[in-house]
């Protein structure tokens, strides 16, 4: 059994009840428009209802399992720890170029790191996701709800 995804699914059930008590602190709905508890309170449903899944799942794995010893490290390979490692680097890379390269150059070449350094993958495929999940990204943020994002150096 693994006591990790148990533990972790109470705890991410928790956090949240947590949001969906703080949001009904706000209005939930404004007449026929969602208020600004009404996001809130959704993301709390949502994270309740993953963790029930991962401890559903938690249990009937122990059931399953009952009587074997499970592998419990945390990480179960050895390079585990060095993907995490650049992971996080490629991370706050990201944030410390974002203003200077702008959100399209940095969002193509993060994508593109994680995808080929990370899960390596073949350049050509690496590539055409990184495009599409940048194209995505900036049509959704940028062209729908009117997020301002980084220009940069190039005001692209």
């Amino acid at each position: 059994m693994k006591n990790r995804d148990l533990i972790g699914s109470l705890f991410w059930a928790a956090v949240g009840s947590g949001f969906c008590v703080g949001a009904l602190q706000y209005r939930l709905f404004k007449g026929a428009i969602p208020g600004a508890g009404f996001l809130p309170f959704l993301a709390g449903v949502v994270l309740i209802g993953l963790s029930l899944a991962v401890f559903v799942s938690a249990v009937r794995d122990r059931r399953k399992n009952a009587g074997t010893a499970p592998d419990e490290r945390f990480f179960p390979r050895p390079e585990s720890w060095k993907k995490v490692s650049l992971a996080l680097g490629a991370l706050l890379a990201y944030w410390a170029v974002l203003e200077f390269l702008g959100f399209l150059i940095t969002t193509y070449l993060f994508l593109l790191f994680l995808l080929r350094v990370i899960e390596p993958k073949k350049w050509l495929l690496a590539a055409g996701t990184a495009l599409i999940a940048t194209t995505f990204a900036y049509a959704l943020f940028n062209l729908w709800l009117k997020v301002r994002l980084p220009k940069g150096m190039l005001g692209v």
